[in-house]
C-alpha cells in the first residue's frame, strides 16, 4: 500500500501535532541514536523499545509517536523518504544508529537490516543468544541497505534497522494487549525486558569510540575517525527510576569507593551556551538525581547528586561544579520512625531488615538489592522510635561491635538483563572478592607509595557509654557504663592512652561491653594504611574492593625488599585532564 504521505511537509500540513502526532525527543551527549519513526500507535511497540534500549544506555531518542484513535498508518512515512526535521538533526549527529520498525507476521521474529554489518552482526548474536529468532537474510524490501534510508543517515553513513514481527511485538506486552492504554501504562513482558537487555548489552560499549570533534557529525561530510577510546562516561539518571537523563562530560573528574565510608564524586560541567544550560539544569538536581561512572562497558562508580553550585567567572564563562556520594550516603538520610526489634537474628538479617525496613516507606525504595546470605553470628537489638535513630549510624554500629562484619553498597551492570545496579554487599568478618593476587611491583606498575603511621588514634585503655535510663523516678539519671578494657601495652613500655565511645541506644550491658572491647581492638595499634598509586587498566579498576593484591617494593626505604599481601578497601579514581595521565591510588589493608 502507497504512504498517504511521501514527506514531512505533506504530513504536517494534513495533521495537528499532539492531536495525531506526537514528536519525542530525547538528546544526550551521546553518539548512538534510537530512533523509531513509525512509533505508537503506526507500529505498536517501536517508540517503546527505542525509548527503553535509549534509556538504559544513555543514548538519544527520537520517535514519531502515531496518537490517533483509528487509521495510525496513514502516518507513516517510508524510510527512505522520511525528513522529519528533529530526526534528521539527530541523525547528523549520531555516529550509530538503531531504527526499530515493524511489519506483519505470526512468527516472532526480528528480521536483521541496515548498512552497519558489524553493528548488526554483533546485535543479531546478542538477540539470538537471549533466545530470539533472527533472519539474517532479509528480504530486500524491509533490508534498510538503501543509503537514502534514515537509519543510514547518520555521521558514520550505516546504521542498523530491525523489523520485529507484530506477533514478536505483541508479545512484550501482557496478554498481547498493543493498545495504546496497555503500552502508556507502562506494563512489560519479560520478553520485553530481554530484548532491551540483549540490544543494549552491544550498544552500550559503543560511546567508547566517538568521532572526533569537528567531523563528520558537524556537517554531515566526510568519513568518520575514531579516536583514543574515551576513559570515562558520566551518566545522569532519575534516582528511583534510573531513566537516563542525560550523559555528560565531567572535567576535573574524580571519584572514590571504599569499604567502611562514604566514597565522592566531583568535577565541573562547562556551560556554553543556553541549550547546554537546559540540558544541565535538568541533569543536575540534587538529592534527585543519581550519577554512574562506565568504563569500557562496565560500572566504576554509582551514586546520588548532593550538590550543584552555578558559578561564572570574570569572562562570563558559566559551569557547574558537582558533587556526589556513593549510595552508602543514602543512607545518611533516613531515619528510623517505628521500633525494630530482633531476638537471636543473624547479623546479617538484621541488617537487610533495617534496609528493607527503610525501602517500604513511600520513597523509600531506590533500588537497593538484597541477598540472604548468613553470617552464623546471632544478635539481640531494639532500636527505639524515639531515638530517632539513624539507619547509616545504626548499620555502622552494628558492624563494628565484637565479631561483627563490613558493609557497604556495590554497584555493577547486573549480569542477565545488562541494567545498572546496586547492592547491599556483607563480608563477615571482612568483605573478600577474588583469590589470586593481583601483582603490585615499584618500580614497576606502582607509580608511587605513601606509606603513613598514625598514633593520633592509638588507645591503650577504653571505656563506652551507652542509653541513659531516663526511667528512674528517684534521683538523676545516669548511663550505662561498660567495664574499663586494657591492652598489655603499657607494661611493654607505651604509655596509657584512653579512648571512649558513645552507643545511645544500646542499653544491654552485654552488648555495650561487646562494642567496647571492638573500639579498643580497632585502636590498640598505630594505623598503617599504606596507598600506592598505580595507572587504571584491564585489573585496576573498583571492583577491586576487598580482593587481594601483593606489593612487592625494593628501594631505599625498603632496601631488603618488602614482598606482603594485602587486601583493597579502597580507591581514588582522577581522570585524565590536559597534560596530566590518570591514576588511581589504591588503599591497603595488611591480611
Amino acid at each position: 500500500m502507497a504512504d498517504t504521505y511521501t514527506n514531512w511537509a505533506a504530513l504536517a500540513a494534513a495533521k495537528v501535532e499532539n492531536v495525531d502526532y506526537r514528536r519525542e525527543i530525547r538528546r544526550t551527549s551521546s553518539r548512538v541514536s534510537h530512533i523509531a519513526i513509525h512509533g505508537g500507535a503506526i507500529e505498536a511497540g517501536t517508540s517503546e523499545l527505542a525509548s527503553a534500549v535509549a534509556s538504559a544506555t544513555g543514548g538519544t531518542y527520537a520517535s514519531l509517536v502515531g496518537i490517533q484513535s483509528a487509521n495510525n498508518t496513514q502516518l507513516h512515512i517510508t524510510s527512505t523518504l522520511y525528513d522529519e526535521p528533529l530526526t534528521v538533526d539527530v541523525q547528523r549527529f549520531a555516529a550509530r544508529t538503531v531504527s526499530y520498525h515493524g511489519l506483519s507476521g505470526t512468527d516472532l521474529v526480528t528480521h536483521l537490516g541496515g548498512g552497519d554489518v558489524d553493528l548488526k552482526a554483533r546485535i543479531g548474536q546478542a538477540l539470538t543468544a537471549a533466545g530470539f529468532a533472527v533472519d539474517w537474510k532479509t528480504a530486500e524490501d524491509v533490508n534498510g541497505n538503501d543509503p537514502a534510508n534514515i537509519t543510514n543517515r547518520n555521521a558514520s553513513g550505516m546504521g542498523v534497522q530491525l523489523e520485529m514481527t507484530a506477533a514478536l511485538r505483541a508479545a512484550f506486552f501482557p496478554n498481547g494487549d498493543t493498545s495504546r492504554k496497555m503500552r502508556e501504562s507502562g506494563q512489560r513482558t519479560p520478553a520485553f525486558a530481554a530484548y532491551v537487555a540483549a540490544v543494549a548489552s552491544v550498544v552500550a560499549p559503543l560511546d567508547a569510540v566517538p568521532l572526533v570533534p569537528g567531523d563528520a557529525a558537524e556537517d554531515g561530510q566526510g568519513d568518520a575517525e575514531p579516536v583514543q577510546p574515551a576513559a570515562y562516561r558520566v551518566l545522569f539518571t532519575d534516582l528511583m527510576t534510573d531513566r537516563v537523563i542525560d550523559v555528560l562530560q565531567v572535567a576535573g573528574l574524580t571519584f572514590e569507593s571504599y569499604i567502611g565510608k562514604t566514597g565522592t564524586l566531583g568535577g565541573s560541567l562547562s556551560v556554553p551556551d543556553a541549550d547546554m544550560a537546559r540540558r544541565v539544569r535538568a541533569a543536575t538536581v540534587p538529592g534527585r538525581t543519581a550519577v554512574w561512572v562506565e568504563r569500557a562497558g562496565a560500572v566504576w562508580w554509582g551514586g546520588i547528586l548532593w550538590t550543584a553550585t552555578p558559578s561564572s567567572d570574570a569572562r562570563g564563562a558559566v559551569k557547574v561544579d558537582i558533587q556526589a556520594g556513593t549510595f552508602e550516603s543514602y543512607l545518611d538520610h533516613r531515619n528510623i520512625f517505628a521500633d525494630q526489634t530482633f531476638a537471636g537474628a543473624d547479623q546479617f538479617s538484621i541488617a537487610r531488615s533495617l534496609v528493607r525496613y527503610a525501602a517500604s516507606l513511600p520513597g523509600g525504595d531506590i533500588g537497593i538489592r538484597l541477598d540472604s546470605a548468613r553470617s552464623g553470628v546471632l544478635r539481640d537489638r531494639a532500636y527505639s522510635r524515639y531515638d530517632l535513630p539513624v539507619l547509616r549510624e545504626v548499620l555502622d554500629q552494628l558492624a563494628a561491635v565484637e565479631d561483627g562484619f563490613e558493609w557497604r553498597i556495590s554497584t555493577y551492570h547486573d549480569p542477565a538483563s545488562g541494567a545498572r545496579a546496586k547492592a547491599l554487599q556483607l563480608g563477615y568478618p571482612v568483605i573478600r572478592t577474588g583469590d589470586a593476587p593481583v601483582m603490585l611491583t615499584h618500580p614497576g606498575n606502582v607509580l608511587s607509595y605513601s606509606w603513613p603511621t598514625d598514633a593520633t588514634g592509638l588507645d591503650t585503655a577504653w571505656q563506652s557509654r551507652g542509653a541513659t535510663d531516663t526511667r528512674s523516678t528517684t534521683g538523676d539519671s545516669v548511663p550505662l557504663m561498660s567495664g574499663v578494657y586494657t591492652t598489655t601495652a603499657t607494661a611493654e613500655g607505651w604509655p596509657r592512652l584512653d579512648g571512649s565511645s558513645d552507643y545511645n541506644s544500646v542499653n544491654q550491658l552485654p552488648t555495650l561491653n561487646a562494642h567496647a572491647r571492638a573500639d579498643l581492638a580497632a585502636s590498640a595499634a598505630p594505623v598503617a594504611i599504606p596507598s600506592v598509586t598505580v595507572r587504571p587498566d584491564g585489573q585496576i579498576s573498583p571492583a577491586l574492593l576487598g580482593a587481594p593484591v601483593r606489593l612487592r617494593i625494593r628501594d631505599v626505604w625498603f632496601p631488603d625488599g618488602h614482598d606482603v599481601t594485602y587486601r583493597v578497601v579502597g580507591m581514588a579514581v582522577t581522570a585524565a585532564t590536559r597534560g596530566t595521565a590518570e591514576s588511581a591510588a589504591i588503599y591497603l589493608e595488611a591480611v
